[in-house]
């Protein structure tokens, strides 16, 4: 079958009969891996392609994929999973099937955020852990504080030393700042599900290579030397300050709890 970098208008005119908007997959040919999700209208589906080769050097999982994939000889497949629909129904569907792929330990997608107004998808168990926590103060914290949001690289099947590997790192921040940190939080959806006391804070530069957290991509080495990362001699035995914290909520947190960026320091 010919690859296809566009369609044509007669195509669109069809697809869009009943509403101009999609939701599409881009799927890894070598493995018929999905490892994006993504709503658009017109030619949407193919832009990321071409955002790709205008961005060989771009540290997006998205745009690496789709390099690699090119510089193999394949070519990315795409899927339209559902057309003819309304922008609200296109969001909708979206953070719905993102939600739904993040769920699902053996499905890594290359989202950056879960989606249009989500806050991903949960068991009945987390969802009373998460609305039903004790909500966490601002005048409760007496601490030099990281709070790392883990949305996208939790979930619920991960073992206590999995949970300590994704919280503990890597992550853009200044060395000299993050050392100054007396606690980490490792946030989900707005609960503290994991409190470290870091021992040691590297950058990536600094560290033995097999001392990184197993969820890094060694083949991604070069780009993110300048990264940090913690360490904790023991991460089972907590003192009274985690134990405060854990599982408490940061939803009343109103500027930590909407922004965007992973890392939040408070008090420093």
């Amino acid at each position: 079958m010919e690859y296809i970098t566009g369609f044509s208008e007669l195509t669109l005119q069809k697809i869009n009969q009943a509403g101009e908007y999609y939701v599409y997959g881009l799927i890894d040919p070598r493995n018929d891996r999905l490892f994006y999700i993504g709503k658009g209208t017109g030619n949407r589906v193919f832009h990321h392609v071409v955002e790709s080769s205008k961005n060989p050097e771009s540290e997006k999982e998205k745009l690496q994929t789709i390099n690699s994939i090119e510089a193999s000889g394949q070519h990315v497949k795409h899927i339209l999973i559902n057309w003819g629909l309304s922008e609200a129904e296109a969001f909708a569907s979206e953070a719905s099937l993102i939600n739904l792929m993040n769920y699902i330990s053996d499905i890594h997608l290359s989202n950056i955020v879960a989606g249009h107004h989500t806050n991903g998808c949960l068991s009945v168990e987390e969802i009373e852990k998460v609305y039903g926590a004790e909500l966490l103060n601002i005048d409760e914290i007496i601490h030099k504080i990281l709070v790392i949001k883990v949305n996208k690289l939790y979930n619920h099947h991960m073992s206590s030393k999995e949970v300590y590997d994704v919280v503990r790192g890597v992550w853009r921040a200044n060395i000299s700042k993050v050392k100054q940190v007396e606690y980490v939080l490792g946030v989900y959806n707005n609960l503290i599900v994991a409190c470290y006391k870091p021992d040691r804070w590297y950058t990536v530069s600094d560290i033995d290579i097999e001392k990184l957290p197993q969820h890094i991509n060694k083949d991604d080495l070069d780009n993110i030397q300048r990264r940090v990362l913690f360490e904790c001699d023991n991460i089972t035995s907590l003192d009274e300050n985690q134990i405060f914290y854990l599982n408490k909520s940061i939803e009343q947190l109103g500027y930590i709890q909407k922004s965007q960026n992973p890392i939040i320091y408070i008090n420093i």
